[in-house]
């Protein structure tokens, strides 16, 4: 995290005192100055930000900040260059996450499961062929919505025991999890009477066709995985149970049968009783992991890329547990000291999210267990399902008071709050909730939640995706530079912006426009420090920045309105040398910190050497200079007297051969007379033709 990131309100009203408060010395490191009140220096800012944050652990980027805020390049800050600084750097956040994409931009709609009666909705699957929302509620009532969240239809699930005289059943099993088998059309329902139903839908009309009796223990959830290339290859259907193992139920032919099917003329349910199911080895084979985790399984994922599950549990001794099926890699235990309420996976963001009952909101690199990337706070009641959001790059993650939150993987920020006004949520009172209450729809653009026998819709707002790269300026780039002082980019456009480019982040610390009018920039460098930006224009003039918060230092004046090619700072003397299309070496006096308009020194000794327009220049420490034109002209010359050290090469007028190889007979010898009777030629006139000329 930066430090501009971490200091608060409370940071900022301390600091603040201290800079009211603060007197200095006059002694301002080997010199004697007198400094007015609130002038910190390095040490005295370091030392006053190190009392505030109660840490020395931010000292190395102290440094840094301190050198960005220091407008003046005098090694002085006061409480107003402080202040510019971090709000140009808040406001540039602002903008940026205003630019990001939100997902919900929609009020939820919201749909009351009368048939529930009053009992919670556990489950929300999506089946497609044709597409169809399914809940289950805990009581074991099915119903099938279209995808504008319809009824069409309910079903129920057959209890057990026999019936009172009021004609209602006295046992119920409660539904802890469903799932849907795409390869074949089925649905799988468990309950917490040690038990599978297995359901067919390929027609219109469900029905229940195997039921899987004898479990060892309660199955609390699901996953499920098969081979879209090959649908009757060999599948896995995963289930957690209370005693914190992990069973694979692998089906060898998922297409041609599921089970042995007996020889007989009854119709209805197969029941399979577990203990027989070695009887059925020919279409399936039952695979168990034990002592996975010290209590319940609460969720289960497999990762088919690298054969390995993951599967989370309210224990804190291993809270999150991922592991290779064969037992024969590393496996690695997450620890949460309340244990996870629920998780969620992505192989190609490479990210782990979890939820727990302590509010928080937690990523984790998957092969790190010692501490997690990072934990977001903002929930106030128990996080009851968490989702990662691929194609936004976002974490949706949903607690007990109806709250759901959208943060951005990236920055680790809160980009949105929905906070769901279901009917049910009254007088304070927390409802009851189903173990998985979200379900995301990607094919859909959808995310269906659950609170108690309500289902919300919400349309997600996906960023469209573009076939080419994102743009970062409004015109074509000219020029790009990297500072390793402050690990920044600093990159120019033709529209005259500069902008300011984080390396490890990736984000825009600051964009300042018109830094030349609507002159294009043509060249950009640091100067020695690192700390000061030099620019150069197609007009000829030359601007000094603090490029930390856009503050124009200088202005240096230029020459004949003839385009800047090439800027060199140099130390000693400590002058700026700037080339073009002026054909001359200009120099400019850097040593006056307090002159804001710096006056054209054109009185380099060489002369004007070159007969065309300077192209570049390269300055090869500490006495040679070299300068290079439209013509070929290659010189170095000697900075102690300013005269050729040496010629490399003679320039060739070829620029009118070139032109004139375009253009008719009549109009080469016009345009060659022109350049005859006029060499220099700074007018405008002449700058658009010569551009034209070595950039077509």
């Amino acid at each position: 995290m930066r430090l501009e990131d971490y200091i608060n309100l409370q940071h900022l009203q301390q600091l603040m005192e201290k800079f009211q408060v603060h007197r200095p010395t006059d002694q301002h490191g080997n010199t004697k100055i007198k400094r007015e009140a609130g002038n910190m220096t390095l040490d005295e800012f370091k030392e006053a930000v190190s009392s505030t944050l109660g840490t020395p652990a931010w000292n190395d980027q102290i440094d840094a900040l301190f050198k960005k805020m220091d407008t003046s390049c005098d090694g002085l800050i006061d409480w107003n260059e402080f202040c510019t600084y971090m709000l140009l750097q808040y406001r540039e956040n602002d903008y940026m996450r205003t630019k990001r994409d939100i997902p919900f931009r929609s009020l939820a709609h919201i749909k009351h499961c009368v048939f529930n009666k009053q009992e919670p909705t556990t489950k929300l699957i999506y089946i497609e062929n044709p597409s169809r929302y399914v809940s289950f509620s805990k009581e074991g009532v099915i119903g099938v919505w279209d995808t504008s969240v319809r009824l069409l239809k309910t079903y129920e699930l057959p209890g057990e025991g026999d019936e009172g005289r009021n004609g209602k059943r006295q046992f119920k099993a409660w539904v802890t999890d469903a799932i849907y088998l795409p390869n074949m059309n089925k649905i799988v329902i468990a309950t917490t009477s040690r038990d599978l139903h297995f359901f067919d839908i390929s027609t219109s009309s469900y029905f229940e066709e195997f039921h899987l009796y004898g479990l060892a223990d309660v199955p609390t959830c699901f996953d499920y995985h098969y081979d879209p290339k090959n649908p009757n290859t060999r599948a896995c259907l995963l289930y957690g149970d209370e005693s914190g193992c992990i069973n694979l139920l692998y089906f060898k032919t998922p297409q041609s049968g599921q089970f042995e099917r007996p020889f007989s003329h009854d119709e209805g349910i197969q029941k399979i009783y577990l203990p027989e199911l070695p009887q059925h080895s020919k279409y399936v084979q039952l695979v168990v992991l034990d002592s996975i985790h010290p209590e319940g399984i609460r969720q289960i994922l497999y990762c088919p890329h690298n054969d390995v599950v993951l599967s989370s549990s309210g224990s804190h001794v291993s809270s999150v547990v991922m592991m290779d099926i064969s037992r024969k890699k590393k496996t690695y235990v997450f620890k949460v000291s309340k244990g996870v309420e629920c998780f969620d996976y992505n192989k190609h963001m490479n990210i782990i999210v979890t939820g727990s009952s302590d509010h928080r909101v937690r990523l984790w690199n998957p092969y790190v267990t010692s501490k997690p990337i990072t934990v977001l706070s903002g929930h106030h009641t128990t996080l009851i399902d968490v989702k990662l959001f691929e194609p936004m790059n976002q974490v949706f993650s949903y607690s007990k008071d109806a709250m759901l939150k959208v943060w951005d993987v990236k920055d680790h920020s809160c980009l949105q709050t929905v906070v769901l006004k279901f009917p049910c949520l009254v007088n304070g009172r927390v409802p009851e909730y189903g173990a998985f209450p979200l379900c995301l729809v990607l094919s859909k653009n959808t995310l269906l939640l659950t609170c108690q026998d309500y289902i919300g819709q919400l349309k997600l707002g996906v960023k469209k995706v573009k076939s080419t790269l994102p743009t970062t300026h409004n015109a074509p780039l000219c020029t790009a530079i990297y500072n390793p002082h402050y690990h920044q980019v600093v990159t120019g456009s033709d529209d005259s912006t500069v902008a300011v480019w984080d390396i490890e982040t990736g984000n825009k610390s600051i964009m300042f426009t018109n830094a030349h009018g609507n002159e294009e920039i043509t060249c950009m460098t640091f100067d020695t420090s690192l700390r000061r930006l030099i620019t150069g224009a197609r007009d000829g003039t030359i601007k000094i920045w603090n490029f930390q918060n856009g503050h124009n230092l200088h202005k240096l004046e230029g020459v004949g309105e003839a385009e800047v090619t090439g800027v060199i700072p140099l130390d000693s003397p400590k002058v700026i040398l700037s080339v073009g299309w002026s054909r001359k070496i200009v120099l400019y006096d850097d040593s006056e910190a307090d002159n804001m308009y710096v006056t054209a020194n054109t009185s380099w000794k060489g002369g004007q050497a070159h007969k065309d327009d300077i192209l570049c220049v390269a300055h090869c420490a500490p006495n040679l200079l070299a300068t290079a034109s439209f013509d070929g002209d290659l010189i170095v010359w000697s900075m102690e007297t300013q005269k050729i050290f040496l010629r490399l090469r003679k320039g060739h007028h070829s620029r009118n051969s070139r032109r004139q190889s375009r253009l008719p007979a009549s109009a080469a010898e016009s345009l060659s007379s022109q350049d005859m009777q006029d060499p220099q030629q700074p007018q405008e006139k002449r700058r658009k033709r010569s551009r034209h000329s070595y950039k077509g």
